[in-house]
């Protein structure tokens, strides 16, 4: 299985822009049954059909680069809305992981026999212990582009209210796509350990087997939307969402905006901007704690 590890536990900043602030910004979202992503492994955009591929996993036992490798994947949804092909690799991701976290490989065998120090020759296992979903988002939006090159200019991101599959939606067919922190349970995988396609909750509830979080702590780029379900790629195949299941297991959510969708939208452009230069020039707020963990169960806010 690759990738399905690496999400480290969801933060809050209460400075961070909601979706919910700009509803006088969009217009009418017109009534669309299904969009993006879709089981047949093609982008559904209006009349288009875009096919993609897949490519090979873009994980490795072993490294925790679920959020990179999310991140890449929701920037192959833009690329399709913009009719070109994008298929990232294990090494775009890692690259990525390298920028948002203290993760780093092993220099090239050559150098180190130039160090004369002792070393594995292997990858720094200490160091590849996930990444911050809010961290790697504040990254890839910095005004000095710390991604530039490995991913595509994004202005913002927009955290999704909690339970609002409205929002997630919205965020699919505005935005491209939503990243999603999920708690996943056992029981996506059936008896022989193989990860199910469909991802939903047991008629028994989410207890035993599909206990929030049994199985790892993830993150993935959801794409696409029909009347019943979500799409994401994890593990190189589409994975089937139902609401219900996102419902029990979504621990954060945040959409990035492109930097082609706000200038096709002037109004929500402008207006994101401004909040931004807002958040720039202000502090952390002073009732904002340091350790700004959400755990399960409660919000330390």
């Amino acid at each position: 299985m690759d990738a399905l590890a690496g999400r480290l536990a969801a933060e809050t900043d209460i400075r961070t822009l909601q979706m919910s602030q700009y509803p006088a910004d969009f217009d009418e979202s017109p009534e669309i049954p299904a969009h993006g992503l879709q089981p047949d492994g093609r982008f559904h955009l209006g009349d288009l059909r875009v096919d993609v591929s897949t490519g090979d996993p873009i994980g490795d036992v072993g490294y925790q680069n679920c959020v990179p490798a999310a991140m890449a994947l929701l920037a192959q949804g833009w690329y399709a809305a913009a009719k070109e092909q994008f298929t990232p690799t294990l090494e775009d991701t890692l690259k990525i992981y390298e920028k948002v976290s203290p993760f780093h490989r092993d220099p090239a065998p050559a150098a180190l026999i130039r160090s004369a120090q002792p070393h594995s020759g292997h990858r720094e296992a200490h160091n590849d212990f996930g990444t911050s979903l809010l961290l790697a988002l504040k990254l890839w939006v910095h005004q000095d582009q710390p991604l530039a090159g490995l991913l595509p200019e994004a202005r913002s991101f927009l955290e999704i209210e909690p339970r609002n599959l409205d929002q997630l939606r919205e965020s699919v067919l505005r935005f491209g796509g939503a990243l999603v922190g999920l708690a996943l349970p056992q029981s996506i995988k059936d008896g022989r350990g193989v990860l199910r396609d469909s991802w939903s909750v047991p008629g028994y509830g989410p207890v035993y087997d599909a206990t929030p979080g049994s199985l790892s702590s993830h993150c993935v780029a959801i794409t696409g939307y029909s009347r019943r379900e979500f799409f994401c790629l994890s593990a190189g195949r589409v994975r089937r969402l139902s609401p219900e299941f996102l419902l029990t297991y979504v621990e954060e959510a945040y959409t990035v905006t492109p930097a082609t969708v706000l200038d096709g939208n002037p109004a929500l452009r402008d207006q994101i901007l401004r909040d931004l230069e807002e958040i720039r020039r202000t502090d952390r707020p002073a009732g904002m704690p340091a350790f700004n963990h959400r755990w399960r169960g409660g919000n330390i806010m």
